[in-house]
């Protein structure tokens, strides 16, 4: 089974817009059902976004699961805001989340 570093994850996010989208949804995972819900970040767990970033980056989650993609707008964002969470997904990828 492959190791994945935190530099390989941004590299992937860096380069990958599919890997944004399922980065996003990765981490929206790891919100509470409520906070799901809410799109906003009630608990602090140490996991899922952070509380600036939990309503625009639910929303994608959303949609993405809802159509199979992001719009160019949505994933040029996505790909900036979703970078600071590469250690969440570094730790999702290698299966320690």
């Amino acid at each position: 089974m492959k190791i994945w570093t935190i530099d390989e994850i941004r590299n992937l996010i860096d380069t990958n817009d599919t890997a944004v989208a399922r980065a996003i949804v990765a981490i929206w995972k790891f919100q509470t059902p409520t906070e799901q819900g809410m799109k906003e970040t009630a608990e602090d767990n140490g996991v899922g976004f952070n509380g600036v970033d939990a309503n625009i980056l639910s929303s994608f989650a959303e949609f993405y699961q809802e159509r199979g993609f992001l719009s160019a707008k949505q994933t040029a964002l996505g790909r900036k805001k979703i970078r600071k969470y590469a250690r969440q997904l570094t730790a999702i990828a290698n299966s320690e989340a």
